[in-house]
């Protein structure tokens, strides 16, 4: 996990924990109303559903933002924005040039999720599902004949992606929640020729505030 998302998480501790005390000082319990927001945010590991014969499987990690819309603290609808990072191996073989790349693959989501939640004392358990916009930036490797050279690029494109999961809420205090989520993702129309193995299973662990 790279220190850009350990320092994010611990940014969104801060901000956690400032919306808990402001909200103790009022006496305002925000999910009393009809309609109330909650931000968040998660970072966990990222697992490819595949991996290339003959090499160890991959993992990577995760880092998400969320902005979540409740209707009666059961309904909910979802924004979020994250970015999955994850090995990317690679080998060509132009005639007598070989070539190995040993990389980094990432993808930014932007995406909108709906699911139910319900609560049983401190415990709430959710599912959700939705759908949004992968942009996916990949190492690639190119032989151009008329120098016999090799070009390293990198493959940029944007797809669908489609992702469920679930996962529960432990609620500290009105006002924060920590959160254990499992998501399952896959970019369907991902060239085939690309190993970049975006589609997985991510396990998270995140924060809450209501807002």
């Amino acid at each position: 996990m790279t220190i850009s998302k350990v320092i994010f998480f611990i940014v969104l501790i801060c901000l956690g924990v400032s919306t808990s005390i402001a909200h103790a000082q009022s006496n305002d319990d925000p999910t009393a109303r009809k309609l109330y927001l909650d931000f968040g945010g998660s970072i966990g590991i990222f697992i490819p559903y595949d991996h290339d014969k003959g090499q160890k499987a991959l993992m990577g990690s995760n880092a998400m933002t969320s902005l979540q819309l409740n209707y009666h603290q059961d309904y909910f609808a979802e924004l979020q924005f994250g970015q999955t990072t994850v090995n990317f191996k690679s080998q060509s073989n132009f005639g007598a040039i070989n070539s190995a790349v040993d990389a980094k693959a990432n993808s930014t989501n932007l995406g909108l999720n709906f699911g139910y939640q319900r609560s049983f004392g401190h415990w709430q358990p959710f599912v959700l599902a939705g759908a949004g916009a992968s942009f996916i930036d990949v190492p690639a490797a190119s032989l151009d004949r008329e120098t016999n050279t090799v070009n390293y690029t990198t493959f940029s494109g944007t797809y669908l992606y489609v992702n469920a999961g679930g996962g529960m809420n432990y609620k500290v205090s009105k006002s924060f929640i920590i959160y254990l989520e499992m998501q399952g993702s896959t970019i369907p129309h991902l060239p085939n020729k690309s190993s970049t193995h975006l589609s997985g299973i991510s396990a998270m662990i995140g924060i809450k505030a209501p807002l």
